[in-house]
């Protein structure tokens, strides 16, 4: 599609270049209004529903800052596999474990892309939290986080892309996007976080769908835009008060509907369809709130059944209620959690092992670990999607 095909409600316009033109999405705010239809204004109305539902229960977890760390894992974990890692929790876990007992621990690229999420995660809670702001320093200091390691050459770090860069389309036949030339990524960066900073125009979900398009469209980073994009709207539902932590892990969602995803972001920029775009992103945010507010649900309810089950003050009974801080460990850090042996620490492991409630993972006969069972069952297990996008 060239420059003279888009129509007027088009947010932006195509510049000649060869061999395919760039496209130019046009400063926030949209110049042409959005109209929030009563079906949208619903479904607006949803996801405020079910973050304002994740966003109480999670504070009144006395397992909370495990709870989190877990959900925030999960989000690290799916982002970087849509990147195309191939990491399971057990080793984001059981690298933790390890480094703790101050370990060596070989890391391969795609554990390191997990990491580096995780970490890129925390920090901007935490530069929030201390009363910063949304910033593109902010942004450049996240993204020197999520390469940290696993840069390709040529990537620039830190700092926006000094190079072109092509998206495919999920359509053969379809040619691909591609984003502003290097020159023009600067001054449309500057009115994203001017955007931003303002407030926006909108309802702050409608506007987090507007600023996660126009953060995706500009494509400013060399790599790592879908993770730092994907990372901005946590840090915007904290800064708009829907996340006291990162509880919500939308790139689950993106995940499963990739195709969906480029699709109606294109539609966007070729059509002004903002309407279904919002629609879908609003109902990614219902359903990864859904979903973080089930698993914490069940974790509650399991955390109940292991203290009706093991109300002892045996070891292994303070081992099993212990779980929820200990998803994952070793015999030692049974023994230094609860100052008992070596053997007391064997013995309770196997009891609970007995009992089915725990697995040893490695298959080795020294320096053995532990996964809590039923914890990763709630943890890992398949989301179903509730509903069509529309």
């Amino acid at each position: 599609m060239r420059a003279q095909d888009l129509p007027s409600e088009a947010p932006g316009h195509y510049r000649e270049s060869h061999p395919h033109p760039y496209y130019i999405p046009e400063k926030l705010p949209v110049s042409s209004p959005i109209e929030i239809d009563d079906e949208l204004t619903a479904k607006i109305a949803d996801a405020t529903f079910q973050l304002g539902r994740i966003d109480g229960i999670s504070p009144t977890v006395d397992f909370s800052p495990v709870l989190y760390t877990s959900l925030l894992r999960l989000e690290a974990v799916e982002t970087a596999e849509i990147e195309g890692a191939d990491v399971e929790m057990d080793e984001v876990y059981a690298y933790h474990t390890r480094s703790e007992s101050s370990e060596t621990v070989s890391v391969s690229r795609d554990l390191q892309e997990v990491l580096n999420a995780e970490q890129a995660l925390r920090d901007g809670f935490d530069a929030i939290k201390g009363g910063g702001s949304i910033s593109l320093s902010l942004l450049k200091s996240l993204h020197e986080t999520l390469l940290s390691g696993v840069r390709n050459e040529g990537d620039r770090v830190g700092a926006w892309r000094d190079t072109d860069v092509h998206i495919p389309s999920p359509h053969r036949s379809q040619s691909p996007f591609v984003p502003p030339p290097a020159g023009a990524v600067s001054e449309l960066m500057d009115s994203l976080e001017a955007y931003i900073q303002m407030g926006g125009e909108y309802h702050p979900l409608v506007d987090l769908a507007v600023t996660h398009y126009q953060f995706e469209t500009i494509h400013p980073c060399s790599d790592g835009n879908g993770r730092l994009g994907r990372l901005l709207i946590v840090l915007q539902l904290h800064e708009a008060g829907y996340l006291s932590e990162p509880y919500l892990y939308p790139s689950a969602y993106f995940n499963r509907n990739k195709q969906e995803y480029v699709e109606r972001m294109r539609a966007v920029s070729e059509a002004g369809n903002w309407r279904d775009w919002i629609a879908f992103f609003i109902e990614g945010i219902k359903e990864q709130a859904r979903d973080s507010y089930e698993r914490t649900f069940n974790l509650i309810e399991l955390r109940r059944e292991y203290e009706t089950q093991y109300p002892g003050q045996k070891t292994s009974h303070k081992l099993a209620r212990s779980l929820f801080e200990l998803p994952y460990f070793t015999a030692n850090n049974v023994t230094e959690r609860f100052d008992v042996s070596r053997q007391t620490a064997y013995n309770a492991i196997e009891e609970l092992e007995a009992g089915g409630v725990v697995v040893e993972v490695t298959g080795q006969q020294r320096n053995r670990e532990y996964k809590a069972v039923d914890i990763f069952d709630i943890l890992e297990r398949p989301q179903q999607s509730d509903s069509s996008h529309g």
